[in-house]
């Protein structure tokens, strides 16, 4: 059917609207939404799948639409959690296993379900728990259950981001395979590149509206909208001060940061890492690499102090090793952390400002009066990310790219020893994603900050990263580490 939005205005929350919406998509056609963070792009995905109630204007969509987007999955993993009895039981349990997430809700039976998943590439993650699930992974799960509902239409919100090349290969070729189904498709994308070669027609948005619209040569052949949609970030002549009332003590001179001896992790009988050593020097810098569900996050749990199979095995962390009587709050103040799981557990409420100033002492939330210094400190590194003019919004209000710049601030914000950073530029636009890779590297040249810098995107390179790690099939199951 063909979809009409026609001076449609949408709320997004208070303050924020979709504004004069105006634009008609036939039938046979399948479009690409672009914009920079914060520019409506998920609110538009979630207006045409009649998830978003239209306030004026005539808005004709189809009955049957499928939406995923990483919002639906933080709100399916926080039901995951609400409804996790491990702490309670002692020991931590399955949960909701895969199949049974997918197939909830669907008419569909497991045949189907079998199928789909082969396309996917994801047959062997059927009977896991979705909390064990990789970002990768729990995309292809949501994908499969959007398709199990035979879907007019399809909308997926930044399909890319977090699958490594060869599920994004497969990713492309089943959102050709819906097209040639029958199934419209609307990709809602940071990336020009990413656009499939059966998209039709691109629409770029600007501050909630329309910008230009036009088919796919006509958008991507202009110069002007490349141009603007362009930006050339300018590295700041100084880094914010570090706060010197919360400044650990030095670390030992020569002492590793971290140091892992024939590593092993499972869940649930399932091996994750095994046999895995490696050894983070003084002023190294580090890329892990490696394919969903390979055990990448996993890994950077052991340093971030989150995983208690750190005590079970061979650790140490700046020098002492875990199980030593070290509290994990020893370890917290040396590292600044982005990653998926972080975005996904700042549930709190609170201003974007706070959730920076949250960085000085390694919580969700802030609990104590922080000085008038952190104060300051928090509101120049949002300056530096250009964040500053959202400091009093509420962190939920922000877009996915623009709560990632939030955490990317609180993370870098006391210049840790170890900067984690898994995905970083995870639902960033173009302009955000230079800015970020730029800053980042020069806080690793310039700053006393070693970083661990997990991507599955070839171009994000940050080039004072000179040392690699890969994770490749161990012998016996799990993943080991391959150095480079």
């Amino acid at each position: 059917m063909n979809i009409i939005l026609q001076d449609a205005v949408a709320k997004i929350h208070d303050g924020k609207n979709l504004e004069g919406i105006t634009f008609n998509i036939a039938a046979d056609e399948h479009w690409a939404i672009v914009g920079a963070n914060g520019s409506g792009k998920s609110a538009l995905g979630k207006l045409i799948c009649g998830e978003l109630k239209v306030v004026s204007g005539q808005c004709r969509i189809p009955a049957k639409a499928g939406y995923v987007s990483f919002e639906k999955i933080d709100e399916i993993l926080e039901t995951e959690r609400y409804n996790d009895d491990s702490d309670f039981l002692g020991y931590v349990t399955q949960g909701t296993p895969v199949a049974r997430f997918i197939l909830s809700g669907s008419a569909a039976d497991e045949a189907k379900l079998t199928e789909l998943a082969r396309e996917l590439e994801f047959t062997g993650i059927l009977e896991r728990g979705i909390k064990f699930l990789s970002t990768g992974e729990m995309r292809k799960a949501l994908i499969c259950k959007a398709l199990l509902q035979e879907p007019e239409l399809l909308v997926l919100d930044e399909p890319f981001d977090g699958l490594d090349r060869h599920s994004c290969e497969v990713l492309r070729t089943l959102i050709s395979r819906c097209i040639g189904r029958g199934i419209q498709v609307i990709l809602l994308l940071n990336r020009f590149s990413e656009i499939a070669p059966e998209i039709t027609h691109v629409a770029y948005l600007k501050q909630c509206r329309v910008f230009r619209s036009g088919t796919r040569k006509e958008m991507l052949d202009s110069e002007a909208l490349r141009r603007f949609h362009a930006f050339h970030y300018t590295l700041p002549d100084r880094l914010p001060e570090i706060d010197s009332a919360q400044r650990p003590e030095p670390l030992p001179a020569g002492a590793p940061l971290v140091e892992m001896k024939d590593v092993k992790v499972s869940y649930g009988g399932k091996q994750i890492l095994s046999g895995l050593s490696w050894t983070v020097k003084p002023r190294e810098h580090w890329k892990i690499t490696g394919p969903n569900g390979s055990g990448k996050s996993t890994l950077l749990s052991l340093v971030s102090g989150d995983n208690t199979q750190a005590y079970a095995n061979d650790i140490t962390l700046f020098g002492r090793k875990r199980g030593t009587g070290e509290t994990v709050w020893d370890i917290k103040k040396r590292i600044g952390l982005v990653s998926t799981s972080l975005q996904q557990d700042y549930r709190v409420g609170g201003s974007a400002k706070m959730v920076v100033v949250s960085g000085f002492f390694d919580s969700i939330g802030v609990y104590s009066d922080p000085s008038p210094r952190q104060l300051e400190i928090a509101q120049e590194w949002l300056e530096l990310l250009h964040m500053d003019h959202r400091a009093g919004d509420t962190f939920r209000e922000l877009s996915y790219g623009e709560q990632r710049l939030v955490l990317l601030a609180r993370a870098m914000v006391k210049q840790p020893d170890l900067l984690i950073l898994d995905e970083p530029c995870q639902g960033l636009d173009d302009v955000n994603r230079e800015m970020v890779l730029k800053l980042v590297d020069h806080l690793a040249r310039t700053g006393n900050t070693q970083i661990l810098y997990v991507t599955h995107h070839a171009e994000d390179e940050i080039p004072s990263i000179t040392n690699g790690m890969e994770l490749v099939p161990a012998p016996g199951g799990g993943s080991t580490a391959s150095i480079s």
